[in-house]
């Protein structure tokens, strides 16, 4: 039998050029990411769909212990509206952040 801790992220600020996400991935690989808006509404690029591009919208570093939202993602957020990402590892494992772009920049925090 294999386990390990749930994936963990920590709060981090940046611009709509990437937002960098501290991640302890604790041996778990990311599968994929959706992004909601509070009234249900679907965030991001991808607006047809919760579900967001793989290495288009975001993609794990797993070397560099982060995972990284990409400017196509970010640019498509809504100014001043708080988004919910729910990060989805092949563990069955989700993580659960939220992302509020202001002008260029974006901040996110764990939820």
């Amino acid at each position: 039998m294999i386990s390990f801790d749930k994936p963990a992220v920590s709060a981090a600020t940046g611009t709509t050029t990437a937002l960098t996400i501290p991640t302890r991935f604790n041996g778990d690989q990311l599968a994929t990411m959706e992004a909601r808006y509070a009234d249900g509404s679907n965030a991001g690029s991808a607006s047809w769909t919760p579900f967001q591009a793989f290495n288009t919208a975001f993609a794990p570093d797993y070397a560099g212990n982060a995972l990284v939202l990409k400017p196509d993602f970010l640019d498509a957020l809504k100014d001043g509206t708080p988004a919910t990402l729910t990060f989805h590892f092949w563990s069955g494992a989700t993580v659960t952040y939220r992302v509020t772009k202001s002008g260029t920049t974006v901040t996110g925090t764990a939820s």
